[in-house]
């Protein structure tokens, strides 16, 4: 559903804040990520042979990215940078681990070869850059959650006086909401609300950008996990003096859709938002999903039901059965492309044990509800499914709103199979209306 792996071959690395933060829980520092600005290759054979590199492992420079630490430490493009003070980088994925465990103010040797010359360079990490807007003020703090230092990111209006909020709970993966581009979907969103005078908050998931905690693929990492971070968030978010605290409002995309009423239930809200999300058992919605995307990239039918058959069977052992990958691979290998998840298991395991009639059942509170016509990974069926659903425990509770050329990542596509062929090149054009259409239900909801 979201962003599941780093790739090796051209791995950008931004591990990188402008404010100090304040610690809503503890009033400890959470320090920032680092900013190394390194794109990273593999060293290739035929490379290794050039340079008569003994052993294996490393990566190559492909590139530096302006600003960052790596180009201030004479980093140069086709550098091969073999170890990080006395670790030696396996791979890419390494690279990447080791990298993203430096913060702001640390320094690193970095063993470089060049050419024939072996060279050691000394990497002070500077900061990532902080996400800023000129229309809005944005805060980095953090709250504890397990006993460790969880980063939340707040945008705030410019005016004075009290201000709804809103929790936003994003899609299901290990990956950073501290996002410096406001040109992407999720921030055209959470900006164009806070223009329209909701504060909003974002909780990074354990592990991920400059949070502490265990690292968020760990199995220790689980759904209870999250949502105990999003509860943590959003009791913080209502003590804020500027945020009015009976004006607070939950809005969950894709897996948030799920998420949002377990946080819900534990915290009360004023209204519940959930866009391109699930209503059904995981276990059938994974059918639901893995037969649309095999139909729109054209699988031979044959070969489509042998692959779904494959799949059930080995997510059946998994998330039912509750056996660990390890077990199920230790006599179905066949298994592994089919347990691929952009969370831990036990993330999934819980995830499918949920039964959502039951937990909507305990949410008695507005609910938006909103889908693409264009999105291939969430089910179209589920929606006005969900709605009954709420709707028959709670009248008139669920409101239902389809949006035509829209996609699971809120972007313009004519349809499905267009947005599928372009998941892995560029993503579409932010679509609009999902803005207009949360503001306008939300400010109605706001003002009563």
């Amino acid at each position: 559903m979201s962003h599941t792996q780093q790739t090796l071959q051209r791995t950008t690395i931004f591990i990188s804040l402008l404010l100090a933060c304040i610690c809503i829980a503890t009033g400890q520092e959470l320090r920032r990520s680092g900013f190394v600005g390194i794109k990273a290759g593999e060293v290739t054979d035929e490379l290794r042979t050039k340079l008569h590199l003994s052993g294996t492992g490393g990566i190559v420079v492909l590139d530096l990215v302006e600003g960052g630490s790596a180009k201030d430490a004479g980093i140069q493009p086709n550098d091969i940078i073999t170890d990080i003070g006395n670790h030696h980088i396996s791979d890419g994925n390494d690279f990447v681990n080791q990298v993203k465990s430096l913060r702001a103010g640390d320094v690193a040797s970095l063993h470089v070869v060049r050419g024939q010359e072996s060279l050691t360079k000394q990497l002070v990490v500077k900061p990532r850059p902080y996400e800023s807007s000129p229309d809005a003020d944005t805060l980095y703090n953090a709250v504890s959650v397990d006993g460790a230092l969880r980063r939340v990111i707040v945008t705030v209006p410019k005016t004075q006086g009290k201000h709804p909020a809103i929790l936003y709970i994003t899609g299901i993966g290990c990956f950073s909401q501290d996002i410096l581009d406001l040109g992407t979907t999720e921030t055209k969103l959470l900006y164009g609300l806070t223009r329209a005078g909701f504060v909003t908050m974002r909780v990074e998931k354990s592990g991920i950008g400059d949070s502490q905690g265990k690292p968020c693929t760990s199995p220790a990492v689980d759904m209870q996990t999250e949502i105990r971070g999003y509860l943590a968030g959003l009791n913080a978010l209502k003590q804020y003096p500027f945020v009015d605290p009976n004006n607070v409002f939950i809005i969950g995309v894709s897996i948030g859709g799920v998420e949002a009423p377990l946080v819900a239930q534990r915290i009360p809200v004023k209204g519940l938002v959930v866009v391109n999300t699930v209503a059904k058992s995981f276990l059938e919605y994974l059918v639901d999903t893995r037969r649309r995307q095999l139909t729109l990239s054209h699988t031979q039918y044959d070969e489509l039901e042998r692959r779904l058959r494959i799949n059930e069977q080995c997510n059946h052992r998994l998330l039912i059965e509750k056996e660990t990958p390890d077990e199920v691979l230790k006599n179905s290998p066949a298994c592994k492309e089919d347990m691929d998840y952009p969370a831990s298991y036990t993330y999934m395991q819980q995830w499918a044990a949920l039964n959502m009639a039951e937990e909507w059942k305990k949410i008695d509170a507005p609910v938006l509800i909103i889908y693409g016509t264009s999105d291939y990974i969430a089910t179209q069926a589920d929606h006005p499914y969900l709605a009954d659903i709420i709707n028959s425990f709670h009248p008139t509770r669920a409101t239902l709103k389809a949006i035509p050329g829209m996609d699971h990542y809120m972007t313009r596509a004519a349809t499905m199979e267009e947005s599928m062929k372009r998941t892995t090149a560029l993503r579409g054009e932010f679509e609009p209306a999902v803005l207009e259409t949360i503001k306008g239900w939300l400010q109605q909801l706001a003002s009563k």
